[in-house]
């Protein structure tokens, strides 16, 4: 019952209880006794109603992926000898874009069932299964509801693009044409071949090799993708933007379009296709939760990493420089270490140089602000970038992560020690006079898994 029909009611029940009081006519008795009587029938309908009714609802999943379906089964059972009309079904949810209600009228045992499907638009932990059924009386003046089941969570990751064309400089993957760094341990990858020496392994001898040269010959090893690899997702409060809100009258809808959520999307991309190569991949993110997840390449790693991901907001208090400084005593010169952000700061990017001066490789997938607010303030973070030669990738609202990521703004400058060899596969490499700095590939342009460049 709505407050005016409440107030009407009352308003209506004191004028005639005072005409019945103050002139005695039965006209008046009679008027008072229907509406009275009116509304006892009209509340013990809608109560009557609500009792010995059984609701079930079964999920085929307690998570799902923005661009997919929470699909389930919604089924309501009359156990009451009454029947019942008039009742309304539908689920309790915070989430976004969910429309699910259906009015029923049920008789004796009856049980009516049917599919509930709603698409997924935003990522976050919400909470669903509850059911709430309301009942009307027939003469429209009584609404009552009554819940059934108790909330469940549901998490809704974000979403993923893939990246065939992921630049190899991410996590120093292996190519016919890359930068590999030496290992004094036996690893899954082998860079190089010599002569035996006294006191190498018998381990490393390339026997095919050693059968053509007719002398000993033994395999170097490099570190491959036996490296961690981290990713860093700036959720600052102040490093994110939003574009100019939407009319309510346009029917879009643009709560998922911001650099907030372009980033999580690139973030989740990235970890998905590293993953992917069985690469040991981490996390560290500093919303309104701290996320620091060690590297793992476990196939539960993927569910943790995408879960992080889900929940977190843009609400941090964290400096981005502070953040890098605080994960720096989990980084090694075995760590590749890649920061996404859209900070217009420039006070972050001398927090690179000491980690590459410590061994880490270091790459910045740079959101590009203006694309979303129209200002021109983004300049001064990719001249900075450049010049400490740190490889960038800029992304931009509406462009294809893929593309964005298949190359970057600067070509690659290998760290002292390094040099460009070719991966061995039962054949040595031809010897090279000196080492080579790799080539990037031209803007638009993209690397393959055997190191070719496709336009």
């Amino acid at each position: 019952m709505t407050k005016r029909v409440l107030i009407g009611l009352l308003v209506l029940l004191a004028v005639v209880s005072f005409y019945t009081l103050g002139t005695g006519f039965s006209f008046f008795y009679r008027l008072l006794f229907v509406i009275l009587a009116i509304l006892a029938v009209g509340y013990g309908w809608a109560w009557i109603n609500l009792r010995g009714i059984e609701v079930q609802m079964r999920r085929l999943a307690t998570r799902g992926q923005v661009g997919g379906y929470l699909d389930g089964e919604m089924r309501i059972i009359n156990r009451n000898r009454l029947p019942k009309s008039w009742l309304e079904v539908t689920e309790v949810s915070d989430l976004p874009g969910y429309a699910g209600g259906r009015a029923v009228a049920l008789v004796r045992d009856q049980s009516r069932a049917w599919r509930v499907a709603t698409y997924l638009t935003r990522r976050g932990l919400f909470q669903i299964g509850q059911v709430q059924v309301t009942s009307q009386d027939p003469f429209g003046l009584f609404k009552l509801s009554r819940r059934f089941l108790e909330p469940q969570p549901y998490i809704v990751l974000p979403d993923t693009e893939p990246l065939p064309d992921l630049d190899p400089r991410f996590a120093n993957l292996p190519s016919d044409s890359r930068v590999n760094r030496r290992s004094d341990h036996i690893t899954p990858d082998s860079s190089t071949v010599r002569e035996y020496s006294h006191g190498d392994s018998f381990r490393r001898i390339h026997w095919p090799y050693t059968a053509r040269m007719n002398t000993l010959m033994v395999k170097e090893f490099d570190m491959g993708i036996s490296a961690e690899a981290w990713v860093m997702l700036d959720m600052q409060r102040g490093s994110h933007v939003s574009p100019p809100p939407v009319p309510l009258n346009s029917g879009e809808d643009d709560g998922g379009d911001s650099t907030e959520e372009l980033g999580v999307t690139v973030a989740a991309s990235l970890v998905s296709r590293l993953l992917d190569m069985s690469m040991p991949v981490g996390l560290a993110t500093d919303g309104d939760n701290t996320h620091i997840l060690r590297p793992d390449s476990s196939p539960s790693q993927v569910g943790r990493l995408m879960e992080a991901l889900a929940v977190v907001r843009a609400q941090g208090n964290l400096t981005l420089e502070r953040f890098i400084y605080d994960l720096r005593p989990q980084l090694s010169r075995f760590n590749t270490l890649t920061v996404i952000t859209s900070s217009r700061r420039t006070e972050w990017i001398p927090t690179l140089g000491v980690l590459r001066r410590q061994g880490v490789n270091v790459a910045v997938v740079y959101i590009d602000a203006d694309s979303f607010d129209g200002r021109n303030e983004s300049q001064a973070p990719l001249d900075f970038l450049l010049a400490n030669e740190v490889p960038t990738y800029v992304v931009r609202r509406g462009q294809s992560i893929n593309e964005a990521l298949g190359s970057s703004l600067n070509p690659p400058v290998p760290h002292s020690g390094e040099e460009v060899s070719g991966s061995i596969s039962g054949e040595a490499p031809e010897p090279a006079a000196e080492a080579l700095p790799v080539s990037p590939p031209p803007m638009g342009g993209a690397v393959s898994d055997r190191g070719e460049v496709t336009a």
